[in-house]
């Protein structure tokens, strides 16, 4: 890329408002304004509005100023609106200029180019025209825009307006789709539509962003998270093509999502594991003397105490009667006895069998897993018992 505008004599340049003699009657003058140099002419057939790739017919330079132009003088032509220039044009000089102008794209920046005075010049006349030169949007040009073509030298650049880009009526006729939209504090949506066109995002009429579709006409959008703070209820995701600044959409289509309501967790998960000292309560780990274990019969067994301690029940509420072998556990309104040896216990005396008796292993008191829990209030409804892992888990 060339950094540095060299020596310029283009305060010195004229443009010349005549009609090119080497284009038919078709050729109109469209746009002619007074610069900081001298009258500038664009010459093309008539393009005022450009929906796509552009072709800008002719336009000239002409110099009358009698100044020897230096070896390597640079120029710079530069696109505005997201536009680049596609192509090296043809070139007609005359005068001073014959056989020395030189036009390059930047490749690093195609929305400039440069023409090179290649050669020393006398001080005579000299006309440089361009023709057929292609111009394109990109996905940072905007509907509704002017587009703009400026030459400079010295850092200073000269404007002469090509036309206003516009949607191609063609394209609206693609409907853009919604395939799925996820309706959530931080919603998800994708669709399908044109390929690499701009698309506007509202939220209940409010601009939530534009995003630009693939090269396969695919689009997607997460919502940013400042927005990520939609309310409970129901709201209406639109999208639209996207027109100008005033966030004007065409083709719009609109889906109803919904945001359920933060549900407050009010139970907490307790987890054993046959053969490990250490269980898990509400995501905070435990450790235990003795481990559970299943029994000859098949039978789960869990550890009493630290069963009673993840349903809140205070040490002293667990009265150990070792002459009887007699534990009775206070709970609430309840009363609860189990004898070790017996597959009978008692709730507030009433009498109930167990698949097996109470063990005392390793000083600590086992007891078969439902029996346990069914009397401390769990219901099997909130009871989990996997086989593969071997994972006891319990709602409290």
């Amino acid at each position: 890329m060339k950094k540095k505008l060299l020596n310029c004599m283009l305060c010195a340049f004229a443009f010349t408002c005549c009609p090119f003699t080497a284009y038919n009657n078709n050729i109109e003058k469209v746009f002619a304004v007074d610069s900081a140099f001298s009258p500038i002419t664009l010459e093309t057939t008539s393009i005022k509005e450009v929906t796509g790739a552009t072709n800008i017919a002719a336009f000239r330079i002409k110099d009358k100023s009698g100044i020897a132009v230096q070896e390597d003088t640079i120029y710079s032509l530069k696109l505005d609106n997201g536009f680049i220039f596609q192509n090296s044009p043809e070139i007609l000089s005359s005068g001073k200029y014959r056989d020395k102008v030189f036009f390059e794209i930047d490749y690093q920046n195609p929305s400039i180019a440069y023409i090179t005075i290649q050669k020393k010049t006398d001080t005579s006349d000299g006309v440089i025209e361009i023709h057929n030169l292609d111009i394109a949007p990109t996905r940072n040009s905007e509907i509704n825009k002017d587009i703009s073509l400026s030459l400079s030298g010295n850092n200073t650049y000269d404007t002469i307006k090509i036309g206003i880009y516009k949607e191609a009526s063609a394209t609206y006729r693609t409907p853009i789709t919604i395939k799925t939209l996820e309706g959530s504090k931080k919603p998800y949506a994708t669709g399908t539509a044109p390929a690499n066109r701009k698309l506007q995002i509202l939220i209940d009429d409010e601009e939530y962003g534009t995003i630009i579709t693939g090269e396969d006409g695919i689009w997607n959008y997460t919502f940013p998270y400042k927005y990520s703070s939609l309310e409970a209820g129901t709201h209406t995701f639109s999208i639209g093509y996207f027109q100008g600044e005033n966030i004007t959409l065409v083709n719009t289509i609109s889906k109803e999502f919904e945001i359920a309501p933060d549900i407050i967790k009010t139970t907490k998960t307790v987890t054993f594991t046959i053969g490990q000292k250490t269980y898990s309560y509400d995501g905070k780990t435990g450790y235990l003397e003795a481990a559970p274990f299943i029994d000859n019969n098949g039978n789960v067994l869990l550890p009493l105490r630290a069963v009673a301690g993840t349903l809140n029940i205070d040490a002293q509420n667990i009265i150990w009667d070792t002459q009887t072998q007699t534990i009775t556990i206070k709970q609430a309104e309840k009363t609860i006895c189990y004898t070790i040896g017996s597959n009978v216990m008692t709730i507030n005396g009433v009498a109930s069998q167990m698949n097996t008796a109470p063990i005392i292993q390793n000083g600590v008191t086992f007891l078969p897993l439902r029996s346990l829990l069914n009397s401390l209030g769990i219901t099997n409804n909130n009871i989990q018992w996997d086989s593969n892992t071997q994972i006891i888990s319990y709602e409290v």
